[in-house]
């Protein structure tokens, strides 16, 4: 069949660009040919939400002159570097994207649409496109529309305006298949749909990425360091900044950001997704407070603290309940020293990861 996965392939992040990679990887693997297609915003769409949009200002630096001037500090330098590492780094995701995603290869029409993974559900957070009913199954372009580990991420049913409910209830019934990841955006199907919903595991999860990973160059690395995996400059506090620094000096890591930078590590690594497993791979540590960060961590470092975030805990919660990974759950960066002392159940992950596997595999073939 000639699939287009309908994801979150264009935005510069290393979870959005594996898991599209995944997906698209598995599906080929049944012998099909994937292709993508951009989310387009409908302004009839966007205007059903009016001027409700779920902000979280306290998880990001401050806005505006207060903001600027605010920045103007003992990391001022740092951030001049960083702009520049910013640059080669978006370089990296477009090279990636052209290289493995096949971005640029475009048909007029498939036989099949597959929405998903990530926040394609999330219409009520405060991103580009807001509601598109594109996202939730209006898709002219294809014969069939199924979805595969969708999530809301944030946006919970009843906050929904009800315009948008009797929208996307109505785009709905365009979608033969329903496929979750959380137990939220399961909720969340089951109030605007009768059809049954079936839940499965994050792509980045349920693919194999060992090959790629064994076939990945690091650049120059310090000898033992942390992965602070995060996104931009969202670990911006002087009590979290300074809990992660004390804690590297005493067990003398060297604290690196990839992916996106902070502010205050000096090492901010440029690297392409397959690069990144291998940094979590060769760390030894990993602090992170977003979902894929944490899905890195436990497939690939053997130690590692999750932080979750009030914009994020709907979905990170419901993950490490299902991949048995609470232990690493923090409530804040006081119980480092904690997870520090903490190994992972790797033969335990890897047999959740299996048989979930098996299930993601059962669920396409059935349905691609």
């Amino acid at each position: 069949m000639k699939v287009c996965i309908l994801s979150m392939q264009q935005i510069d992040n290393m979870g959005s660009l594996l898991q599209s990679y995944a997906l698209k990887t598995t599906i080929e693997k049944l012998g099909n040919e994937v292709e993508f297609i951009a989310i387009k915003k409908r302004d009839e769409d966007y205007k059903l939400l009016g001027n409700y949009k779920q902000e979280y200002h306290e998880e990001r630096e401050k806005d505006g002159l207060l903001g600027k001037i605010s920045k103007i500090d003992r990391y001022t330098i740092n951030r001049l570097k960083i702009k520049r590492k910013s640059v080669e780094q978006g370089l990296a995701f477009d090279e990636f994207r052209k290289e493995h995603l096949n971005i640029d290869k475009k048909s007029h029409h498939y036989d099949l649409c597959v929405i998903g993974s990530d926040e394609v559900f999330n219409c009520l957070n405060s991103g580009a496109w807001g509601f598109t009913s594109q996202l939730f199954g209006n898709v002219p372009e294809a014969n069939k529309v199924i979805t595969y580990a969708a999530s809301c991420g944030s946006t919970k049913y009843e906050e929904l305006p009800e315009k948008v409910a009797k929208k996307i209830r109505k785009t709905f019934e365009n979608v033969l298949a329903f496929s979750v990841r959380d137990e939220n955006t399961h909720k969340f199907v089951g109030k605007l749909t009768d059809k049954s919903v079936n839940d499965n595991l994050d792509p980045v999860l349920i693919y194999n990425f060992d090959y790629e990973v064994e076939q990945a160059t690091l650049p120059k690395m310090p000898k033992h360091y942390c992965v602070v995996y995060s996104y931009y400059n969202r670990i911006h506090t002087a009590e979290e900044i300074d809990a992660i620094k004390e804690f590297c000096k005493r067990h003398e890591l060297t604290p690196i950001a990839i992916g996106a930078p902070q502010f205050w590590i000096k090492d901010y690594i440029v690297c392409s997704p397959f690069q990144c497993l291998k940094i979590f791979k060769e760390s030894d540590f990993v602090i992170t407070d977003t979902f894929h960060g944490t899905i890195f961590a436990s497939k690939y470092a053997d130690k590692f603290a999750v932080l979750a975030r009030a914009s994020n805990k709907n979905k990170l919660l419901d993950l490490v309940g299902k991949i048995e990974m609470k232990d690493h759950l923090m409530s804040n960066l006081s119980e480092l020293e904690e997870k520090y002392a903490l190994l992972k159940n790797k033969e335990n992950f890897n047999s959740i990861v299996e048989e979930e596997t098996q299930r993601t595999i059962q669920y396409l073939k059935s349905n691609v």
